[in-house]
């Protein structure tokens, strides 16, 4: 299969693949760091080179510019789909070293054959999904897309390890980790998938919100009980207050 960038992955401005590309109020997009060349010091836009048209930069920051979230997703996939079916691709992810002969789409790394082996034997790993390289550069660019993660299904990265994903769930310490997090800062906490955990706590509060209308209910009971109450006791104090004076008057 052949992997030919295609024309919406070249910024228009540095004639290279998008680096993180944001969005101007033209909708043309541009590298932030074309933009941040693009804006001349001391003024508050930056002129589109394309269209010619003024954006104002939000915030003051060119940083604070929207993220083409579609483009840059397309952008990673095109790099993905070069890595997968490369005929010399980088070393293995996990060992960095043999060279690689599957991919896990969930883990985003590339595998040899002794670390795919093991990432398939542990039972928090084997459910992902991967395929062989082999079988990627057999396959049509179409069908291998549908195999790639999208940004709606990816977690997010782990603020320890930047090259790994949360997939995980530690239970221990209810926040999400990634893998390596599970042999090294939380070795021995027990830990499931993130997608159960995600699963569970939408069932949680789904049971909480179907009990919340009984809870109103109750709550209103509890509510007209007290009012009955506090005007029965409101009664009982006026007549206490009356056999008080009548008993006084007597005396006099």
């Amino acid at each position: 299969m052949t992997t030919n960038t295609t024309q919406y992955n070249i910024c228009q401005y540095c004639d290279n693949i998008y680096q993180d590309p944001r969005i101007l109020s033209c909708l043309h997009s541009y590298c932030l760091q074309c933009i941040t060349k693009l804006h001349v010091e001391g003024t508050t836009s930056i002129t589109c080179p394309t269209c010619n048209q003024s954006t104002t930069i939000p915030d003051e920051d060119v940083s604070s510019f929207p993220c083409n979230v579609r483009l840059s997703e397309k952008t990673k996939q095109d790099k993905i789909l070069r890595k997968v079916t490369s005929t010399s691709p980088p070393p293995c992810d996990s060992c960095d070293e043999n060279s690689p002969i599957a991919y896990c789409t969930e883990c985003d790394n590339l595998l040899c054959n002794k670390c795919w082996e093991y990432h398939q034997g542990l039972k928090l790993l084997r459910s992902h999904s991967s395929f062989t390289l082999k079988k990627a550069q057999n396959m049509s660019r179409d069908k291998l897309i549908k195999m790639l993660p999208s940004s709606s299904s990816t977690s997010p990265i782990c603020h320890d390890h930047d090259d790994h994903k949360l997939s995980f769930y530690c239970q221990q310490c209810t926040i999400p980790v990634c893998v390596k997090c599970t042999i090294i800062s939380h070795k021995g906490h027990p830990v499931d998938e993130v997608s159960k955990q995600i699963v569970q706590n939408k069932e949680e509060i789904q049971q909480g919100l179907e009990g919340f209308p009984v809870s109103q209910e109750h709550l209103k009971e509890v509510m007209t009980a007290g009012e009955e109450m506090k005007k029965k006791i409101k009664a009982r104090k006026n007549e206490v207050d009356t056999i008080i004076r009548q008993a006084f008057a007597k005396l006099q």
